[in-house]
């Protein structure tokens, strides 16, 4: 029995790249990507036979989805499910509310077609060629219910979270006492496992509700969706979200059982780089930061420089041919310029040409323009000399 797990696809039209909003042949360059990995996975379920497909979680990034999201969610999730069963369940991108569920245009109607929308707890019965299924699904909760209840009102964010999370437990806990011995008892939830490793990109509030490990163990396989690193009971996610995620795996997973064994692979995705440089080796004269790089990374340019440096910076950047690039350059405060063995305060070209305008009658509209033409120039200087 093979069952493909994948999750936390985050599908918008309204991502950025290095801050910006990027079209590219009427799409969305962030979409466009993961349309990529999208299309990896279908075709790798296309390849593979397969018992089951598993999305934990995530499909959308907000309740209220674009129609080309939702254009290309439908799309995959129906060429998925003519290979396997597909089982999807709400995470707490998906919707905060049962009214308010990008996972509601699915309609229950959908499970004679083979697709399964969960956004309650709940039993999924599946029949397979190797084996019968059960799927357990316990998708991310609605605070939303348990905080309207007057009983609760007064209690603070964490203390709501840990009472939701102990009935999430014992949800958990009934559902064992519910397992066919005959069949492959599966969960598939969206949530955090208290050991669990978030992403340095993915902020997830202190106050989120997690479960205890223990709570999974007795399941054959727990299939979970929420945090993206890829790890024990997490596929991660289909493409980096930011350079949080730099050098982060991402991809899915396939679990294969035979009898009583367990295989797990995890099939990485082709997905767009995202580079951090330090400024300080941007800056060396000679050096080759890029190396090696694709014109299509996404590259930042970190770090601390001197005053007097910052244009020399900016110009540089401004020459770059990578067409993704985010400044995260600051400047040092109280920084001197140290020339010949001595220290001395020159001022950077902006700040003299504003010296030099003080006081000056009707010059103040022409300012901006004046600075602007000077660091052109000191560019061109420096970069024919080499300075």
């Amino acid at each position: 029995m093979r069952i493909l797990h994948s999750g936390d696809l985050h599908l918008t039209n309204r991502g950025t790249l290095a801050g910006k909003y990027v079209i590219r042949n009427g799409v969305n360059l962030n979409l466009a990507d993961k349309i990529l990995s999208i299309r990896g996975i279908c075709e790798y379920a296309e390849e593979h036979k397969l018992d089951l497909i598993v999305i934990a979680g995530d499909l959308f990034n907000e309740s209220n989805p674009e129609s080309l999201a939702i254009k290309v969610a439908v799309e995959a999730i129906e060429r998925l499910a003519e290979q396997a069963p597909a089982v999807i369940v709400r995470g707490n991108h998906d919707g905060k509310t049962e009214i308010a569920s990008a996972l509601s245009m699915f309609g229950k109607s959908q499970r004679r077609f083979g697709i399964y929308v969960s956004e309650r707890p709940e039993i999924i019965p599946i029949l397979s060629k190797q084996r019968k299924i059960q799927v357990f699904t316990l998708p991310y909760p609605l605070k939303s219910a348990l905080s309207a209840n007057p009983q609760y009102k007064n209690l603070s964010p964490e203390e709501l979270s840990v009472l939701i999370g102990r009935k999430m437990e014992e949800i958990l806990s009934g559902f064992t006492a519910q397992f066919d011995k005959d069949a492959v008892n599966i969960l598939v939830g969206h949530f955090t496992v208290s050991s669990g490793k978030y992403s340095r990109e993915q902020v997830v509030p202190p106050f989120d509700i997690s479960i205890r490990k223990e709570f999974l163990e007795k399941f054959d396989l727990a299939l979970l969706g929420h945090l993206h690193e890829p790890q024990e009971y997490y596929c991660g996610t289909i493409a980096r979200n930011g350079f949080g995620e730099e050098g982060m795996r991402v991809g899915f997973k396939v679990h294969e059982l035979t009898g009583s064994e367990r295989r797990e692979e995890f099939v990485e995705l082709a997905a767009r780089q995202y580079r951090t440089i330090p400024v300080e080796e941007f800056m060396k004269d000679g050096s080759v930061p890029f190396g090696g790089l694709d014109l299509e990374t996404v590259i930042r340019i970190k770090g601390k420089i001197p005053k007097w440096q910052y244009q020399e910076a900016m110009g540089k950047m401004k020459a770059l041919s990578f067409p993704f690039i985010k400044n995260a350059i600051e400047v040092e405060s109280d920084t001197v310029r140290v020339s010949e063995g001595e220290m001395s305060d020159e001022p950077s070209v902006e700040e003299a040409v504003r010296i030099w305008a003080k006081g000056k009658d009707g010059v103040d509209k022409f300012i901006d323009s004046l600075v602007n033409v000077t660091k052109d120039i000191e560019f061109k200087w420096r970069t024919e000399k080499g300075v």
